[in-house]
C-alpha cells in the first residue's frame, strides 16, 4: 500500500498546496521552491501548468513560457486535448500580453480545436483578438456572448471590462466609466491587485477622453500602487511612465506666466 511519503502524487499535491499557502502570503521565492519540486516529481502537465499561472500572473512570461512549453510536451505524448486546450489558451493570452497578436491568434485557433465546444474562457479570448484586430462586429458578438454568462462568472467580467474599454475609447466614454468602476471593485472584492490595476489603468485612458484630467492622475497613482503589491513588473513600469507623463502635462497646464 502506497503512503504519503511513497508516492508522488501525495507529494505533488502537498506541495502544490504549499505553493499557495506561501503565494498568497506573498513570499515568492518559497512559492516557487513548493512549485519546482511538485513539476520534478509529477508526470503529468497539471503542475507546470499550475507554475505558468503562478508565473504568468507575476509577468515572468519567459519562465511561464518554459513550463507550458515541457507541459506540451506532456500532453502530446499522451494526446490529452483537455490539457493541451489549456495549454494553447494559456499561451495565447501571454502572447496577446506581450503584444504579439499574431501568434495569440494561433495559439487561441488551436486551443479550440482541442475543445468539442467552444467555453466562455476561448470566447473572451475570440474576442480579445478580434478588439485587437478591429474586428469590431465580431468582437462585439464575442464579448455579448461572455457577459451573457452572469455576473458571478469571472470570465463575464472580464468580458465586460474588455467591451467597455472598446466602447469607451470609439464611442461613449461615460457609459464605459461606469461599466469599469464596477468591474473594479468586483476585483476589488476578490483582492486582485493586477487587475485592478488594469481597470484603473483603463479608466485613466477614458477620463482623459472626458477632459478630466486630476482624477486621470488619481487612476494612474492608484494603478502603481496595485501593481507594486501584485506584484505586477512590467505593468508597473509603463504605469510608472504613464504617470510621470501625466505629472509633467499636469505641470505644464499649472504653469502661470504672470508669476515669473
Amino acid at each position: 500500500m502506497s503512503t504519503p511519503d511513497s508516492n508522488p502524487r501525495f507529494l505533488v499535491i502537498s506541495e502544490l498546496q504549499r505553493a499557495e499557502v506561501f503565494a498568497c502570503a506573498g513570499d515568492w521565492v518559497s512559492a516557487d521552491q513548493c512549485y519546482l519540486t511538485a513539476v520534478a516529481t509529477d508526470d503529468s502537465p497539471q503542475s507546470r501548468l499550475t507554475f505558468a499561472n503562478s508565473l504568468a500572473e507575476r509577468e515572468r512570461y519567459n519562465a511561464a513560457i518554459c513550463q507550458l512549453t515541457a507541459a506540451l510536451d506532456m500532453a502530446s505524448e499522451t494526446g490529452d486535448r483537455e490539457a493541451l486546450g489549456v495549454i494553447f489558451h494559456n499561451l495565447a493570452s501571454i502572447y496577446r500580453e506581450l503584444g504579439d497578436a499574431d501568434l495569440a491568434r494561433r495559439f487561441q485557433q488551436r486551443a479550440i480545436l482541442q475543445r468539442d465546444d467552444c467555453g466562455p474562457d476561448e470566447l473572451l479570448g475570440l474576442a480579445n483578438d478580434a478588439w485587437l484586430s478591429r474586428r469590431t462586429e465580431l468582437a462585439t458578438s464575442l464579448s455579448a456572448g461572455c457577459t451573457m454568462l452572469g455576473e458571478d462568472c469571472d470570465v463575464a467580467l472580464e468580458a465586460h471590462a474588455t467591451a467597455a474599454v472598446f466602447v469607451g475609447l470609439t464611442e461613449e466614454p461615460r457609459s464605459a466609466i461606469r461599466t469599469l468602476i464596477h468591474v473594479y471593485r468586483q476585483h476589488q472584492v476578490a483582492g486582485a491587485n493586477r487587475l485592478m490595476g488594469i481597470d484603473l489603468l483603463n479608466l485613466s485612458a477614458l477620463l482623459c477622453e472626458t477632459g478630466r484630467h486630476q482624477a486621470e492622475l488619481g487612476m494612474v497613482r492608484q494603478a502603481v500602487q496595485h501593481f507594486e503589491q501584485a506584484p505586477a513588473p512590467l505593468l508597473l513600469n509603463k504605469a510608472r511612465q504613464v504617470l510621470e507623463m501625466l505629472e509633467r502635462m499636469q505641470s505644464l497646464r499649472d504653469f502661470d506666466p504672470s508669476v515669473n
